[in-house]
């Protein structure tokens, strides 16, 4: 291992011990009310989440180096296939070397991973309420339209790397790119595995449960069936994490 290397690690490894956090603090979040756009239980439309706590941005390939470094059971050569796909970190040069810059989002880490960080920080994976419920707050208090939103999501499905909706009034990056993210509980969209348990599966079985029909609507719920092709043992390219705290 090279000395930049060494000085990386002995960085991460103390901002991990002083508690630093991606450089910035987490954002609180207001209370407020949720209104689901895509019914999951149809007795439950609306739901009050709770003020909380939520990182401004995913976890950086930094931050997640410096939960290895402290964590060893959690290192690429340590972790079973009950935890991961084979596919866990796989671009790192090491177990506690990242692959790209030290402030990309990390991604290659399966649901499990990403639970384990979060409690190792004192927090959690967001649960799907809370997640949908901040996607919707960035959306009003920074006045985007349904239209920009639907755009700035069939964009990124569509691999089309657009700019990515700007928050000007919480300071919070991502949700919509660079990654997607992992849930507490998105396994609720879930049979086993790839099997979804939407009534059926298609784009007509699970658009009975939109809300509207419109093109957010539709947006919203190609996230959801995007979410049911995971296990948790998925790692993917392009899926990465936040935590949240109370």
């Amino acid at each position: 291992m090279g000395l930049k290397a060494v000085q990386f690690l002995g960085i991460v490894g103390l901002a991990w011990a002083m508690g630093a956090h991606a450089a910035e603090p987490p954002v609180t979040v207001p209370e407020g009310t949720f209104e689901h756009a895509v019914l999951l239980d149809r007795d439950v439309q609306t739901e009050w989440i709770k003020s909380f706590r939520v990182d401004p941005h995913p976890v950086s390939r930094a931050d997640y180096a410096g939960f290895v470094q402290a964590h060893p059971g959690w290192r690429r050569s340590a972790l079973t296939g009950l935890f991961q796909d084979g596919g866990y970190l796989k671009h790192w040069h090491s177990d506690l070397e990242p692959d790209g810059e030290p402030g990309e989002p990390v991604v290659h880490v399966s649901w499990y991973a990403a639970r384990a960080y979060c409690e190792a920080r004192g927090g959690a994976l967001p649960t799907l309420a809370q997640w949908e419920y901040l996607v919707n707050l960035r959306r009003r208090l920074n006045g985007h339209s349904d239209q920009d939103y639907a755009n700035a999501v069939f964009a990124w499905y569509g691999e089309q790397r657009v700019a990515t909706l700007e928050d000007k009034a919480l300071g919070l990056s991502g949700f919509i790119g660079p990654v997607n993210e992992w849930l507490e509980d998105y396994q609720l969209l879930l049979g086993n595995g790839d099997q979804v348990d939407f009534g059926g599966g298609s784009c007509g079985d699970t658009g009975r449960l939109i809300v509207r029909y419109d093109s957010a609507h539709y947006a919203t719920l190609l996230r959801y069936q995007m979410r049911s092709n995971l296990s948790p043992e998925t790692t993917a390219s392009n899926q990465g994490f936040r935590c949240v705290y109370p």
